[in-house]
């Protein structure tokens, strides 16, 4: 019988019989070969390389494949090097392939067995180590996606304009223009503004080519609508906004008779139109609810009441959400424009009739009522992510909504705008600033944007570009009082205090105390503080039309800035009791903080009050839900 030698049955002359003495000749070859080191070198040469290119990837404004090439090519090229270690020697007199054991002297004394199990112990532990840095999931990859979406065109709607001398086909206009926007949001390939930014700046009386340079887009939709109440034709035109050339026109017969329906299939066959003229091909899109219906009318007015979010602007949104809903209790638009109201007004500090976890716990409802209503309506998704995120819901719960808010409309402003300020708090600071940029790009009349923004760059120590940002905010609405106090933060962060104490803070009083306080003016600084916390302790702030947790919150931060952490903890935990929203996240993990956040007491008691959030909210959640549903 053939027997196939031991030798001519392993590779490379490696001299390979049975058994642990086997082994033991195969580990010894190895090392002679020097596979360990070149494997243990080649991973701190990757690892190094993948923290580089990290940081030179946004740096340089490469696309994010590029470090998914440096981490693909690393990792394939880590068995050429295992090969090339065992068949190549590097000598003083170059490289040279490795001779076999029997044409040099190998040493025959044992390897002791414990120094085998560290050699190996120490490869395996390398490994590891790579696994666990790996670039590509830093314990948030689904939500750092979001910060990252390429548009293939760019376009706003400026408003149909009524041409039948019929007043009563007006709000058909908005329909129109509503549904042309939201057909066209659901796309993810076209980058659509956002109908308030684009109203409020043609209010303002620019031109059209003004209009465009300002939203940023390549487009422009300009419509009129014709005919009779019996009989209406819808005129759209779309323009290139560089020249102001004309693209494409186009006639859409409607029948008023249908009522809002009729708004429904006259954009749907205008998105089908420019879709073919834009050559643009789409991947699957999930079909997402319209709002048009009973109490439409009710809910438009509320929708552009919430943009500004000031005091009276939410309180005039309730008003009309609930008029919606008074038309039709199921509808799912409505309810999630609630859940923004009150996650919003407690985000703003505004008293609007419940407050605090009371306030949340009517926010998650409503938004959870919408979605087992509606489960493809994004407005409920990221109104229930706005909620969940401020009041510190589990990562998975807060990235769940996120990716679901994106795939059902990656151009809405809104959930873009949630979603950044999640990526900033749980992935990685960068990405969350990028993507509240291409918010603002969508939506840039809105404050809410500004504000975002200003405190993702709070958080990233950027205060010039945040006390930038939250000054446009109020200069856009001059009501809003919490981006002044952002600014002010901002500036005494930067070393500007002086310019601090020259702003009106409203009811922000301790952030200007806080930059008395950095000047050395410590007396009237105290003296301010100790009046404000009097009047908080005696229930003086109930009729305000800010909340105490405003104040609790800005007595912390002066606690902080001034290096006592006790006092600072005690405030901040009154200003969890009174609201979910407690201190602003990105704030408490600015630089403001830094003073006491090394404190071992103060940094565990964060953690632990923080803790207990999310699970009051749940409660509050069902105590509401069994209120304002479960009669239904």
């Amino acid at each position: 019988m053939f027997v196939r030698s031991s030798q001519t049955a392993c590779f490379s002359h490696l001299y390979c019989p049975a058994g642990m003495a086997g082994f033991e000749q195969l580990y010894g070859e190895l090392k002679r070969r020097r596979v360990f080191r070149v494997a243990v070198v080649y991973a701190a040469v990757a690892f190094v390389l993948w923290q580089a290119a990290e940081i030179a990837v946004p740096a340089l404004n490469l696309p994010d494949w590029a470090l998914t090439l440096v981490v693909l090519l690393s990792l394939l090229g880590f068995p050429l090097a295992l090969v090339l270690g065992w068949a190549f020697d590097i000598t003083q007199e170059g490289v040279r392939r490795t001779e076999s054991p029997s044409a040099v002297d190998v040493p025959q004394t044992r390897v002791p067995r414990w120094f085998r199990r560290l050699e190996a112990a120490a490869f395996v532990f390398a490994a590891v180590l790579l696994l666990i840095w790996a670039p590509w999931d830093r314990g948030g990859a689904e939500l750092a996606a979001f910060s990252e979406i390429n548009f293939l065109d760019s376009v706003a709607v400026l408003p149909i304009e009524n041409q039948t001398g019929d007043a009563s086909l007006d709000q058909l206009c908005a329909g129109i223009t509503d549904e042309i926007v939201g057909q066209l949001r659901r796309l993810g390939a076209v980058k659509i503004s956002d109908p308030y930014s684009v109203e409020r700046l043609q209010a303002l009386g620019l031109t059209t080519r003004q209009i465009a340079d300002s939203l940023g887009v390549h487009k422009l939709i300009l419509g009129s609508l014709y005919g009779t109440s019996a009989d209406v034709s819808l005129s759209l035109r779309v323009s290139d906004s560089r020249d102001n050339s004309v693209l494409s026109t186009g006639r859409y017969p409607g029948d008023p008779a249908e009522g809002f329906n009729a708004a429904v299939s006259m954009a749907g066959a205008f998105v089908e139109r420019y879709l073919e003229n834009s050559r643009i091909t789409l991947a699957s899109v999930i079909e997402g609810p319209s709002p048009q219906g009973p109490g439409y009318e009710s809910y438009l007015i509320g929708k552009t009441a919430v943009a500004r979010r000031t005091a009276e602007g939410l309180a005039r949104a309730r008003e009309a959400f609930n008029q919606a809903l008074a038309q039709n209790p199921d509808y799912a638009y409505a309810l999630s424009g609630l859940s923004r109201v009150y996650s919003l007004a407690d985000t703003y500090r505004y008293q609007l009739g419940g407050e605090g976890y009371q306030a949340a716990g009517f926010a998650l409802a409503y938004a959870n009522r919408a979605i087992e209503l509606e489960p493809n309506l994004a407005d409920a998704y990221s109104a229930r992510l706005l909620i969940a995120r401020r009041s510190l819901a589990p990562v998975e719960e807060v990235a769940a909504d996120c990716e679901r808010t994106i795939a059902l409309e990656p151009a809405a402003a809104d959930g873009l705008s949630w979603c950044a300020q999640t990526v900033s708090e749980q992935v990685e600071v960068d990405k969350g600033f990028r993507a509240a940029e291409q918010a603002i790009a969508l939506d840039p009349q809105a404050a809410g944007r500004r504000v975002a923004l200003a405190y993702i760059a709070l958080q990233l120590g950027r205060f010039e570009r945040a006390a930038v940002e939250a000054r446009m905010a109020w200069q856009l609405e001059p009501a809003l009082m919490l981006p002044r106090s952002l600014e002010a933060w901002a500036l005494l962060l930067s070393g500007e205090a002086q310019r601090c104490t020259g702003l009106d803070l409203g009811p922000h009083a301790v952030v200007r105390a806080t930059c008395l306080s950095a000047l050395g003016q410590t007396d009237e600084a105290q003296a301010i503080v100790d009046s404000v916390a009097a009047a908080l302790r005696a229930g003086d702030f109930q009729n305000s039309v800010f909340t105490e947790a405003s104040r609790a919150e800005d007595l912390a931060g002066y606690y902080a800035w001034i290096a006592e952490p006790m006092e600072s903890l005690a405030w901040l935990r009154r200003a969890y009791e009174l609201s979910p929203t407690g201190v602003e996240p990105r704030l408490l993990e600015s630089a403001l903080f830094d003073r006491v956040r090394s404190d071992p007491v103060f940094d565990r008691e964060v953690e632990h009050i923080r803790s207990e959030i999310w699970p009051k909210v749940l409660t509050a959640e069902r105590a509401a839900y069994s209120q304002l549903f479960e009669r239904i």
